[in-house]
């Protein structure tokens, strides 16, 4: 996209005023994001409207002086909106699922989402974390294991039991 975090709110608001035409429950709309794209669903999760959401090997938020996510994000040229934002931001009723790929080669991710794993817990978020130790980062594009293909069909499920 061009403009990630205009584009993504103009696709919420397509799916919300289209819904009865696409057939769709504006009131159950789930987001999956992963790597670089999870500060943009983070920031969409904390406007509201988002019913839960799960996120992949994903830098989330900077934490207690860290500036891994700004680094990254100024490296890797992906957006940060949610810069400057902390869990207690977030909605409590949002089930949250957080998936780490414990082999990830992305300096400072792993960090990034452990801090923010912490955070979630020390605020009693409805937060759900899978660890795939022996994951590198997209392992669910390149790492072609049943372990792989289980955490998948875990996010899955996940959404569909969160999203209704």
């Amino acid at each position: 996209t061009r403009e990630p975090v205009a584009d993504l709110r103009a696709l919420l608001e397509f799916l919300r005023l289209n819904s009865e035409t696409l057939g769709i429950d504006a009131g159950r709309i789930g987001l999956f994001a992963g790597s670089g794209n999870v500060p943009n669903a983070l920031s969409a999760v904390m406007d509201g409207g988002i019913k839960a959401a799960a996120f992949s090997c994903g830098f989330t938020l900077d934490f207690e002086g860290s500036t891994v996510v700004a680094d990254a994000a100024r490296t890797y040229g992906f957006v940060n909106p949610a810069a400057g934002k902390s869990v207690e931001d977030l909605p409590k009723d949002v089930p949250l699922l957080l998936v780490r790929a414990g082999q990830d080669q992305f300096a400072g991710l792993n960090e990034s989402m452990d801090r923010f794993i912490a955070n979630a817990l020390a605020s009693n978020l409805p937060i759900t974390v899978i660890n795939h130790a022996s994951g590198p980062h997209a392992f669910d594009l390149f790492d072609e294991t049943e372990t792989s293909r289980r955490i998948i069909r875990d996010v899955l499920a996940f959404l569909v039991a969160n999203v209704g």
